[in-house]
């Protein structure tokens, strides 16, 4: 955790999940989840499983499983995730591109 009233500007990197409540610039890289809490400032390039927002965010994102803005959200920068969830309040600036595949011409459908 990122505690409120901390500031970290650089590379965070790491294999477990983590949750911002204070500041951080730079990079963020995570195999695990990344949660901004109400009140925090990320301005990151950011890589992880999930993303959860409810806090501010400025910068590019990959998330690998998903992302979700909370109400009251504020995040500017391009997404990229193959589920994204906007809560009604959230506010969103940038481009989203939601990777998936294509089946090929007569293929049958996926079972379900």
């Amino acid at each position: 955790m990122i505690a409120a009233g901390t500031s970290v500007r650089g590379q965070v990197t790491g294999a477990e999940d983590l949750t911002v409540e204070g500041r951080v610039e730079g990079s963020v890289r995570l195999s695990g989840n990344l949660s901004i809490a109400k009140g925090a400032e990320v301005k990151a390039e950011v890589e992880v499983k999930a993303l959860d927002i409810s806090g501010a965010l400025a910068g590019n994102s990959i998330a690998t499983e998903s992302v979700a803005l909370s109400s009251g959200a504020v995040v500017t920068g391009d997404i990229t995730t193959p589920r994204l969830v906007i809560a009604d309040g959230a506010r969103y600036s940038g481009r989203v591109t939601m990777p998936f595949e294509i089946p090929a011409l007569g293929a049958p459908a996926p079972r379900r």
